[in-house]
């Protein structure tokens, strides 16, 4: 991705050490020396790339960016390779087709085309991006507002007010407001927003379900939205993430990654350490 003149690299910048692309979960480990592959079984890690800074997932593809330079590298399952795509970026979000990067200095965001290393600006000054499936958000740079982004047209649109962080399943978005009080779901119209929990920490998303931690405890919670109800799933943790049909934490120390029963709030240990 382009970088602003005279910007300084993200490398090893604060970033997502997990994550997870509809059929498989990633980690860095410990010590940034490499990405690793969970395998299903018994806890064992495959290792697919060398170090890296950050990582980011598309329901399909793996990121990863270079701790020395910045640079963001694609990996390529399959052929089991890695292939440079870009410069530096402030952040990285990608929807089930295209990914998107902010610049380092945040003064636009690009959408990679899919040819060597060429990236299209789509916006200007921007704090932060967020995707569902098939959709990119980004908040103004001076109001924080959130706004979505139409492809097909190329026209932002103004859809709320600032908030702490968003997160998108397939159909819906969600959002904390800044002084972490409510969580609440856009309608899809205008910049119409309906409460559906109070005070809340953080909130994560998979493909078709909301989580939120407790402000209070830290608890891990899981959304019915048919119910409008919300049920306690498991203690806290420094980060949450899924595949299509399985939720992974990592715990609070970064010393082990755990995945969700589905059953009274009971998680397994599937791996040792990540990086923090």
């Amino acid at each position: 991705m382009p970088a602003a003149p005279g910007a300084a690299p993200t490398a090893a910048a604060a970033g997502p050490t997990v994550a997870a692309t509809g059929s498989h979960l990633y980690r860095i480990a410990p010590d940034r020396t490499a990405v690793e592959e969970y395998t299903g079984k018994d806890g064992a890690w495959t290792k697919v790339g060398g170090p890296a800074g950050r990582i980011y997932t598309s329901a399909t593809t793996l990121y990863a960016t270079d701790p020395a330079s910045g640079d963001i590298e694609q990996y390529d399952r399959a052929r089991g390779t890695w292939t440079r795509i870009g410069g530096p970026g402030s952040g990285f979000a990608a929807t089930g087709d295209h990914l998107y990067g902010v610049s380092v200095d945040h003064h636009g965001v690009f959408e990679y085309t899919g040819a060597d290393d060429t990236w299209e600006q789509v916006r200007g000054a921007t704090d932060r991006i967020f995707t569902s499936g098939s959709t990119l958000y980004a908040t103004d740079m001076t109001t924080g507002d959130i706004e979505r982004y139409d492809r097909s047209r190329r026209t932002w649109t103004r859809i709320g007010a600032p908030g702490s962080g968003f997160a998108a399943t397939g159909d819906h978005l969600y959002g904390v407001s800044v002084n972490h009080f409510g969580v609440f779901e856009y309608t899809g119209t205008n910049s119409d927003w309906n409460q559906i929990r109070g005070a809340t920490d953080r909130i994560f998303t998979s493909r078709t379900t909301l989580y939120a931690t407790d402000a209070a405890t830290g608890d891990m919670e899981q959304y019915d939205p048919a119910r409008g109800t919300w049920t306690r799933i498991g203690a806290p943790g420094a980060a949450f993430v899924t595949t299509d049909d399985h939720l992974y934490g990592v715990s609070p120390d970064h010393s082990g990654v755990y995945e969700y029963t589905g059953a009274n709030g009971a998680w397994s240990k599937i791996g040792g350490p990540v990086a923090p």
